[in-house]
């Protein structure tokens, strides 16, 4: 007989983080914020490499 254990959350948590963004209670709700999140990490790296232009150019 296989027996399930319980799903220690906050050890998954710990281990990918990106499960926080999940809300099984109101989907739509993780999915903006995983837009959020993307789009965040899209300006982040324009940054950079707005900065890492700059320094060749200099």
């Amino acid at each position: 007989m296989d027996v399930e254990e319980p799903i220690d959350i906050i050890a998954l948590r710990r281990r990918f983080p990106w499960v926080a963004l999940v809300s099984i209670d109101d989907p739509a709700l993780a999915a903006r914020r995983h837009r959020e999140v993307m789009a965040e990490a899209r300006r982040n790296r324009e940054i950079v490499e707005a900065i890492d232009a700059a320094r060749r150019s200099a």
